[in-house]
């Protein structure tokens, strides 16, 4: 009876997820679809990869929970799909059995050369080590899922922007050089200049008329800090009965010290002068002791 309750738990949870996995994915990836659901480069470059293939968020949807990365799989999985022609789950039923990219190409059969179609000359900075790589293991060449993930979306990126390959592997980030050839639609809706990432030119982040911190653009935070007028003091020389003091007093008010200073005296008692021991406890002295 309690194993019976178990199985049905379990299928009920496993009916769940297979209903609401989908569901959500079709929410959380609707740009992949619906173009004004588009805010940055990435999600143009898969939006615009995902419509160049064909595939349909019927289909595509229960498959991307199942992606390690929808960002990393993706591209190199709609490559695959238009290089061989096979459907878009058996790949992704590969790659989550956790093989590969290296061991995907292996079981399906395709060469690398069609990573590196158009590049028949030194591509660049960014592409020239795995290139160089390539031409001089050409019989057996092993590549990282980084690098076969680059090359695919290098070359989906000169498919989707019709520029000869060359062009595209020239610059840093084949993402950016698509977004770039298509305009940004949703830049372009909020009213941002081509080219500026979606903040106005010169102003650090900050609109023009607009303050940032209470801070106009192009003026730095300064904390302006009190000056205490300084205090100039005058010791004053002072002779009684052969002894020497001195008095601090304010040169700028005229204040005078309340206290002496008699040099040499530290404990508060005065023992006269020793050239005058005849005075010695005649008087007490302000602060001083006995004189």
């Amino acid at each position: 009876m309690r194993r019976t309750a178990l199985r049905t738990a379990a299928a009920v949870v496993a009916l769940t997820a297979a209903t609401t996995l989908p569901a959500r994915a079709q929410n959380v990836y609707a740009y992949l679809y619906e173009p004004e659901r588009i805010h940055n480069d990435n999600q143009l470059f898969l939006n615009l990869a995902v419509r160049d293939v064909g595939v349909t968020a019927a289909v595509l949807n229960p498959l991307l929970p199942r992606l390690r990365s929808v960002d990393s799989d993706l591209p190199v999985i709609l490559f695959i799909a238009r290089q061989t022609g096979r459907p878009v789950d058996a790949i992704v039923d590969l790659r989550a059995r956790g093989l590969t990219w290296a061991e995907v190409f292996r079981r399906l059969g395709i060469s690398y050369d069609t990573l590196f179609t158009g590049l028949d000359r030194d591509p660049g900075p960014y592409y020239r080590s795995t290139w160089t790589y390539w031409t001089a293991h050409r019989e057996a060449p092993r590549f990282t899922d980084l690098q076969v993930r680059e090359l695919a979306r290098l070359q989906l990126a000169q498919r989707l922007a019709n520029v000869p390959v060359i062009e595209v592997a020239r610059v840093r980030n084949p993402v950016v050089f698509v977004a770039d050839k298509h305009g940004r639609p949703w830049a372009r809706a909020m009213g941002v200049p081509p080219g500026h990432g979606g903040v106005p030119p010169g102003h650090g982040g900050v609109p023009p008329g607009q303050v940032k911190n209470g801070i106009p653009p192009g003026h730095r935070g300064v904390v302006a800090v009190p000056v205490v007028p300084r205090r100039e003091v005058v010791r004053v020389e002072e002779r009684d009965k052969g002894k020497v003091k001195f008095k601090e007093r304010d040169n700028d008010h005229g204040h005078h010290g309340e206290g002496d200073n008699d040099h040499g005296d530290h404990g508060g008692k005065d023992k006269g002068d020793k050239g005058d021991k005849g005075d010695k406890g005649k008087g007490k002295g302000k602060g001083h002791g006995k004189e």
